[in-house]
């Protein structure tokens, strides 16, 4: 784990906006955040989580230590007769996981391609386009709670979703770190065609 100093963010967020961070750190794994965030040196010190940069509007440098979510890995959970509960991690970019999900002939998501962003962003924004929303296919999260330093479960009601907002918008906003989710995705794509009005 390296911890750098006066780091531009101008790579990390999509309006491309030159802000810089006092320090900053990327974590691959809920235990690496787990180190950061209980050592002293950290303790008081302003943080904030950053994925794929594209929620977020940097009007001024960060006086604190910027959190890159760099988690990865896409595997099956389980399965049953009509769907396959697919985890991803929360750095796993939206737009490639979508991709993978359409290659392994899975649907639910498709609708949702090319929206900016990582995993980590879809329930916190439930992201949606063309009359999908991420609550449709969305099942069950993992966070890590920055303070309590405690993993925490939240199911599809647990989320309390509504137009582009979750509870980490709302009540639980900016004290969770979003590790994974994961989605029930139907086995079997249909496409539907287009028709005119």
């Amino acid at each position: 784990m390296t911890i750098s100093q006066n780091v531009s963010l101008k790579p990390y967020n999509t309006f491309g906006l030159d802000a810089k961070a006092r320090w900053f750190a990327a974590f691959d794994s809920k235990e690496t955040l787990r180190e950061i965030l209980e050592s002293d040196a950290w303790k008081n010190v302003p943080h904030m989580i950053l994925g794929g940069g594209s929620n977020v509007l940097l009007t001024k440098d960060f006086d604190g230590l910027v959190l890159k979510n760099e988690i990865k890995g896409i595997h099956t959970v389980k399965e049953d007769d009509d769907h396959v509960y697919v985890q991803a991690g929360a750095g796993e970019n939206w737009h490639s996981f979508v991709q993978y999900c359409i290659a392994q002939n899975l649907s639910g998501l498709e609708n949702l391609s090319l929206i900016p962003g990582n995993v980590g962003a879809s329930p916190m924004q439930n992201i949606g386009a063309y009359g999908v929303e991420i609550k449709d296919t969305f099942y069950e999260l993992s966070a890590y709670h920055m303070n309590d330093h405690a993993t925490v479960n939240f199911n599809n009601e647990a989320c309390d979703f509504g137009y582009r907002e979750s509870v980490f918008k709302r009540q639980y906003k900016g004290q969770f770190a979003i590790l994974s989710v994961i989605y029930r995705l139907n086995k079997n794509i249909v496409l539907t065609p287009l028709t005119g009005r």
